[in-house]
């Protein structure tokens, strides 16, 4: 499989394929420290101005609308445009080999995996806006998440040392924050239900949901 993967013909479907490996260990690493690649790499999604501009745009703006570049972050079309051309590639020069004998030189499957990863850019990529757009309706802003009731989730709080913390939103969306007690001498344990009251940058100050209720 090694040799496969790394002869002459398969050398820009391996690189291709590495690159989408590297990609997504990069967005998993930004995941850990709190800031995700997908969202600093994000453009806008298409809107009723662009289908005007659309008419009136040069060939070139044209096949790149068709590719769906308009409509995905940068990141995700990427991936999904190398995942594309690797694996078809891949795929075409494993059927040659199995049926033939041989890889086929690059002149020749170098166009068939560019123009199924046209297709798919074109065709799944329609399909992941599509599903991206209704996602991106229901989210709400993290301010809106001030006075839901959030759960400890690993840790005990104290002010100056926030815990991690889960909290469902009015569209049932999960959200990951981090919270610490609003006044000095209070600790939430793991697992203390809070009231999310005042953000400071990452820093949700909350109250206990406990002590709310039984003061009102």
């Amino acid at each position: 499989m090694v040799t496969f993967l790394l002869s002459q013909q398969n050398l820009p479907y391996a690189i291709s394929l590495s690159l989408v490996l590297l990609l997504g260990l990069l967005e998993s690493l930004s995941l850990v420290i709190g800031a995700s690649l997908i969202g600093l790499l994000h453009e806008p999604l298409h809107t009723d101005d662009g289908v005007q501009a659309q008419k009136q745009a040069s060939p070139l703006l044209r096949l790149a609308n068709w590719l769906c570049i308009h409509r995905l972050p940068v990141l995700i079309w990427f991936s999904l445009a190398l995942a594309c051309f690797a694996i078809t590639g891949l795929s075409f020069n494993l059927l040659s080999l199995s049926m033939l004998g041989q890889l086929q030189p690059q002149f020749i499957s170098l166009p068939i995996a560019l123009l199924v990863m046209c297709f798919c850019c074109h065709y799944l990529g329609k399909s992941i806006a599509d599903r991206l757009s209704y996602r991106i309706s229901t989210v709400v802003s993290i301010d809106d998440l001030n006075g839901c009731i959030a759960k400890v989730t690993f840790g005990r709080a104290s002010q100056g040392f926030p815990r991690a913390a889960v909290v469902i939103d009015k569209n049932q969306q999960e959200h990951q924050v981090f919270v610490e007690p609003n006044y000095s001498g209070i600790e939430f344990d793991e697992g203390e239900l809070v009231v999310l009251v005042t953000r400071r940058g990452r820093v949700w100050l909350a109250e206990s949901a406990t002590s709310l209720a039984k003061a009102c």
